[in-house]
């Protein structure tokens, strides 16, 4: 009869709950599996993918955090960009007014009125220099460094020293000597300020390669951290449905186990 005399101790019993309680674990695991997407939830399930998961996971934020840097640095310097493309179309304005005036049809009260339209725009143009976003854009000032996103050394604007525009070099109202010299100064001008205007629009385009490339590692990292931690929901959906039946049947089991000694009690009748 084995162990079916001895009553005292139901080994078969502790046997089918050892087994239940076995499933049970298993079937919370494979519940929480499930109910976060995740294969490793904690450093017990397995030490050395939650370590990767969790530098991965850093790996990505700080990718990320960089991306946003790298955002505010575009936007800071398309903002600037765009201010030196408005004090380009005033100098193109300007220089076609100081073209007008270098002619003998004009008359002299009509270099008046175009020498008064000249300093009224190159008063707009210091006003826009003037009001950079954070920093000047010229007059000896430099543009901030953006260490933070990986660009070397200070992203220099050149002080427009030809740039002083006022009745001493932009003068259309005098000889046709210093009609040209205005012209000159102003066409010089305008090539400092093109110069400055490309140089930026070459730090944007950098910057921007760096955040697309910053993107592709973005995604890698998170199709790498999710070949280690996301869960196949079909293949644990399926276990679970396993183990629910393993359960049920381990529960059978345990009753039909607690039971069994009743017939050695026909012995006593």
């Amino acid at each position: 009869m084995g162990d079916l005399s001895r009553i005292n101790t139901n080994v078969t019993a502790l046997r089918s709950f050892q087994t239940l309680t076995n499933i049970n674990s298993r079937l919370v695991k494979t519940q929480e599996r499930i109910s976060t997407g995740r294969m490793v939830n904690r450093a017990s399930d397995s030490p050395s993918d939650y370590y990767i998961t969790r530098m991965m996971s850093k790996e990505i934020d700080a990718t990320k955090r960089k991306n946003a840097n790298i955002e505010r640095g575009i936007n800071f310097l398309q903002t600037n960009d765009s201010r030196l493309a408005q004090v380009v179309n005033i100098l193109i304005e300007m220089s076609d007014m100081a073209n007008q005036a270098n002619s003998i049809a004009v008359t002299s009260a009509e270099k008046q009125a175009i020498q008064q339209d000249l300093q009224q725009l190159s008063h707009e143009i210091e006003n826009i220099l003037e009001s950079g976003v954070s920093v000047k854009l010229y007059s000896g000032f430099t543009l901030a460094g953006l260490t933070n996103v990986k660009l070397t050394g200070n992203l220099c604007i050149n002080p427009l020293q030809t740039l002083t525009i006022d009745g001493t070099n932009i003068n259309v109202t005098g000889s046709l000597t210093d009609i040209d010299n205005a012209i000159s100064n102003i066409n010089k001008a305008l090539d400092v300020v093109l110069r400055d205007e490309e140089r930026l629009g070459s730090y944007i385009k950098r910057l921007d390669t760096e955040y697309q490339l910053n993107e592709n590692e973005e995604i890698n990292l998170r199709a790498s951290l999710s070949s280690i931690q996301d869960s196949d929901l079909a293949a644990e959906q399926m276990e679970l449905t396993n183990l629910s039946i393993l359960q049920q049947a381990a529960l059978s089991m345990l009753a039909q186990a607690n039971s069994a000694p009743n017939a050695i009690m026909v012995l006593f009748q």
